[in-house]
């Protein structure tokens, strides 16, 4: 019952505030059940385990296919900005970066404080503003507002602490704010271009991050080490080639993605319909068990 559409709309109907709704213990505790005999109760019981188990098998085995095409978007960044995505047999050397292994021939790798500025920002979490003026790049991948912008140009941002560390990435062109524990990569080279950048970094920082630590998390990106991490690049043309095919890719996945979760949707709104007409009595399952 608790999983119905009616308790989930009268709770609803009872909560206060809007980022964080919230019920209270006595509004919840006057819910008004309807309670069917024991013996109906059970039927119903039985017949929504057997249902539910089956609905979702089908939520998992969609979970996991958003897995792996996540997986798939993560080994196709990897691939591109380490070897490129030409279809000739090229020449490789040794990038002499461990986690790095072979690049193509004519590749140079160059520490990361020759190809940008980096540095961080001067906001708090607090200073967001809902329906703010300007992008605020925190320290998650959600992005906020906030009605002031401290940089107007092309940036790569990066969470410098916190569980977002190799992890959370931004790639923008234009005006935007920064938290204090958030790193600016940005004033790019003419050789370099700020997409690829942000791929190379969505795709190999955590490696060096992670290469010393048992650790799946650490608890924050040390300037002089990120400013020693390892670019390994192609000329301009070859790297904005690599930007649009990944865009592409990028694209194409989101669109894989968001079919899945919509079924995802569709199947817990059939679960809750199903619980909502058995608990209620809309359906006779007694016969069903």
């Amino acid at each position: 019952f608790l999983h119905s559409e009616d308790f989930i709309q009268s709770t609803d109907a009872n909560s206060h505030g809007v980022k964080m709704p919230r019920s209270s213990w006595q509004k919840i505790s006057s819910a008004h059940f309807r309670l069917p005999p024991i013996k109906e109760q059970d039927a119903i019981v039985e017949y929504l385990d057997k249902e539910t188990k089956e609905i979702d098998q089908l939520i998992e085995q969609k979970e996991k296919l958003t897995s792996l095409l996540e997986e798939k978007r993560t080994a196709l960044i990897k691939s591109a900005v380490s070897n490129g995505i030409s279809d000739d047999d090229e020449e490789q050397k040794d990038s002499e970066v461990e986690w790095l292994g072979n690049i193509p021939e004519y590749w140079e790798v160059r520490d990361l404080r020759y190809l940008a500025n980096i540095d961080t920002g001067d906001k708090d979490t607090k200073d967001a503003v809902d329906d703010g003026d300007y992008p605020f790049f925190v320290r998650s991948q959600t992005e906020e507002r906030i009605d002031s912008y401290s940089y107007d140009g092309e940036a790569v941002l990066t969470a410098g602490d916190g569980v977002g560390v190799g992890k959370v990435f931004h790639h923008i062109d234009g005006k935007f704010d920064y938290h204090q524990r958030v790193y600016k990569i940005s004033d790019f080279p003419e050789d370099v271009d700020g997409k690829y950048l942000y791929y190379y970094l969505k795709a190999n920082l955590k490696m060096e991050i992670f290469k010393n630590n048992a650790k799946s998390t650490v608890d924050s990106l040390r300037m002089p080490m990120f400013k020693s991490f390892p670019i390994a690049f192609g000329g301009l043309e070859e790297q904005r080639k690599i930007v649009n095919y990944l865009d592409n890719q990028n694209e194409e996945i989101d669109n894989l993605i968001k079919k899945v979760r919509q079924g995802i949707e569709r199947l817990k709104e059939y679960r809750t319909a199903l619980i909502t007409e058995a608990v209620t009595g809309q359906i006779d399952v007694r016969g069903e068990v």
